[in-house]
């Protein structure tokens, strides 16, 4: 049987790195809190690693396991270590940081006990594995074990350990939602929100700014002026207002949220208010360290932190990402509790702070009415954004890309600054130019964030020898555009066949009354979620008022059919949408389409002026033919082949427009060859609408056309010329009767 060891040695190399503090405290939890139950066991120590910090090596070792004995040993390598150290201090650093921190955050001397041993439970791995010897405990049992281990009353532990305490209201400790009712081990009840705070207390010695740089950190300078802002000029005053007043008068409780779609410079506008408030401003951290993400609860802890660190200080916070932080779940009691105590802190946070989020959905209507302003943060209107590209560039930019830039909804002044930094850096190397390489970071930014490209034609789409009188309307375009440079508010519906120059003649109209265009597809609304169709088409009219531009949207049919055909839910309040946000827009609003019988009745109304694009007049199609000729170097002296075109009643600006592409990489001889590809282009689309159209006996055992709805549309839409085509194979300028609409009613294709 092996002898006793009789004065207490360390055992092990972890024992020689621990502190006397925490052997002290491990022994009494081993001996006078019952630890020793649970680590001696039977037949061999629960712990040997720990049996060797404690200085029981040999009975770890010793072939025959006697629990007495060991136990024996363990009361006197106790009571030696006692004689040696009788009254063991906190570690010199750690001694000084709690003294800084107390002094900061007015915590008691029985709060400085109460952390201290945190610290040195969750960094020593003896006294944290001798903690975890008495397993899981209820909070009554832990009350007097802290009791018993500080030399507290029962009464100052549990004042430390409550709600209200400094520990908890600076977010030093972190005691969860359910640490009186359900048992937990020591180290989880007394959980430091952040795992970075009890080595730098332990181990660092600086100021409490430095030891808390964990939570939070000075932000950088801002790059924006409020030039930047003039879009939200307005809120941007008030807020600067408000915050210097509150400032001023020491106010609790001062938050202010900013939402908008991310990169359109929400952390730049807080970090312009604290500049021009002479404030410095302080981001609560999102990683920890080392890099990991921090919870949200931590995150919360952080930001009560901060407040209480730099309370004495002429100080702003700012929380990002906060959406994960308002998350509840009514299946989550930590979430559940969070949502308590983040209307607690909205309410009693003694610094102001900006909290930012890219969208407001999480947020439940009890946080919302708790912040004092809300500002909504849209990307800036195409001026703004093309001024930002211009200062950005430094006046090397393209003046055809930054339009084109400035013109894309979803290109961001944090897309437009990145794209810009990276370039200069690369356009050099890889022996591009600076646009070359702008188009290529932005169209790669654009892709993965699920949007269109940058389009590669010119931004305005319009030829250099672009007139409208080109277009063959029902009215004066000359006087719409004198009665618009008038009253420019008004909601134009051009309709008529594909290619007639609808969509053409609105940016020329924007240009001409010297706005802004915003041109809107419907692949840039409609979304396959429930909601963001209507919502996108919301965000489009109020882009626009904003913008004071002119809001051109293509295909319109496809949000304005009519609801009396609908299948889904969705399809009507789409329709809904479109016909609210069309009563309320102050602005030009320009709607086109090919397909106006499909557009819902109640549109109709809505629209101050319905203008009909027709086919080419006969005199047009030889002028736009002449100016082509020009354009492509060909001649056509005695107007031969301008003449052929003079019997086709179906040509668009649109055709001539195909026929110009293909003449780029498939060059024309001479005019003969362009009067004949641009027959075929009209041969084809009559072509088009023959194969549509199914023939089937009547009653009388005539062949009759069956005409699909759609195609019946573009009838009405084209003008009565087509009828005879399906008709009779020939031209026929009449209309068909009111009895032939009926024999030929339309069918579902």
């Amino acid at each position: 049987m092996p002898t006793r060891p009789t004065p207490f040695v360390h055992d092990s190399l972890r024992a020689a790195d621990t502190c006397p503090l925490s052997l002290k405290w491990s022994f009494q939890l081993m001996l006078e809190l019952g630890g020793h139950r649970t680590f001696l066991g039977r037949e061999s120590f629960n712990d040997e690693e720990l049996a060797r910090d404690f200085g029981l090596a040999t009975w770890v070792d010793a072939h025959e396991y006697d629990a007495t004995q060991a136990l024996k040993a363990l009361r006197q390598n106790a009571r030696a270590f006692k004689v040696d150290y009788p009254h063991p201090p906190y570690p010199d650093r750690l001694a000084g940081n709690l003294q800084s921190l107390g002094a900061l955050l007015q915590l008691s001397d029985a709060e400085l006990h109460v952390l201290g041993f945190c610290v040195l439970m969750h960094n020593d791995p003896v006294l944290g594995d001798a903690t975890h010897q008495l397993g899981v405990m209820g909070y009554n049992r832990a009350l007097r074990l802290l009791s018993v281990l500080l030399g507290l009353t029962l009464t100052e532990v549990r004042t430390c350990l409550s709600r209200d305490s400094q520990l908890v209201r600076t977010g030093l400790l972190d005691l969860g939602t359910s640490y009186r009712t359900s048992p937990m081990p020591l180290s989880s009840l007394l959980y430091v929100s952040n795992q970075d705070l009890p080595a730098l207390l332990l181990f660092s010695q600086g100021s409490p700014l430095e030891l808390f740089a964990y939570a939070f950190r000075l932000s950088p300078a801002g790059k924006l002026n409020r030039k930047h802002f003039i879009h939200v000029r307005q809120p941007l005053d008030i807020a600067e207002r408000y915050l210097a007043k509150a400032m001023e008068q020491g106010r609790v409780g001062v938050n202010i949220l900013l939402y908008g779609p991310p990169g359109t410079g929400k952390t730049q506008l807080s970090r312009l208010l604290a500049k021009r408030l002479n404030s410095a401003l302080y981001e609560v951290a999102c990683t920890d360290r080392h890099g990991d993400p921090l919870q949200p609860h931590q995150r919360l802890c952080s930001l009560r932190a901060a407040n209480s660190v730099l309370q004495a200080q002429r100080a702003l916070l700012v929380m990002d990402e906060i959406e994960d932080i308002f998350q509840t779940s009514i299946f989550d009691a930590r979430s559940r509790f969070q949502k308590a105590w983040i209307n607690r802190m909205l309410e009693e946070n003694s610094l102001p702070c900006f909290w930012l989020s890219n969208s407001i959905e999480s947020l439940d209507a009890a946080h919302i009415r708790r912040f004092d302003l809300v500002i909504e943060m849209p990307n800036p209107p195409l001026a703004q954004r093309e001024q930002l590209l211009r200062d950005c560039g430094a006046g090397k930019l393209g003046n055809e890309l930054v339009k084109q830039l400035s013109a894309h909804g979803q290109v961001t002044p944090a897309v437009l600054e990145r794209a810009v930094r990276v370039s200069r850096d690369v356009a050099q190397r890889a022996g591009k130019t600076l646009d070359s390489a702008i188009r290529c970071i932005v169209d790669s930014t654009l892709k993965a964030q699920g949007f269109t490209k940058l389009p590669r034609n010119d931004a305005n789409g319009l030829p250099s020898f672009y007139s409208p009188e080109w277009i063959n309307a029902d009215l004066s375009l000359a006087g719409l555009v004198e009665g618009l440079r008038a009253h420019p508010q008004a909601r134009l519906c051009f309709y008529g066949p594909p290619g007639t120059g609808k969509t053409a003649f609105g940016r020329w109209l924007a240009n001409e009354l010297d706005k802004p265009l915003m041109v809107k597809r419907v692949s840039d609304l409609v979304s396959p979620y429930v909601g963001m169709t209507e919502q996108n088409l919301a965000g489009a009219f109020e882009s626009a008022q904003q913008a004071d531009a002119v809001l051109l949207l293509d295909e319109v049919d496809s949000f304005l059919q009519d609801r009396r055909k609908a299948r889904q839910s969705w399809e009507v309040t789409t329709v809904n949408e479109m016909l609210t946000q069309m009563e309320s827009y102050n602005g030009l609003f320009i709607a086109s389409t090919n397909l106006i019988c499909n557009l819902d009745e109640a549109s109709l109304r809505r629209f101050d002026l319905k203008v009909h694009f027709g086919y080419l007049a006969p005199a047009q199609a030889l002028t736009l033919f002449a100016a082509h000729l020009n354009v492509l170097g060909l001649k056509d002296p005695k107007q031969a082949a301008g003449q052929r075109l003079q019997g086709e009643g179906r040509l668009t600006p649109g055709d001539f427009a195909a026929v110009a592409r293909r003449g780029r990489f498939k060059p024309f001889a001479n005019a003969d060859e362009l009067a004949t590809a641009l027959l075929a282009e009209c041969r084809l689309k009559s072509a088009g609408l023959l194969n549509s159209v199914q023939k089937f006996p009547d009653s009388r055992g005539k062949q009759r056309p069956i005409v699909s709805t759609p195609v019946c549309a573009t009838i009405r839409s084209f003008g009565w010329r087509i009828w005879g085509d399906i008709n009779g194979h020939h031209c026929r300028n009449s209309a068909p009767t009111s009895g032939q609409w009926r024999d030929h009613q339309c069918h579902s294709s």
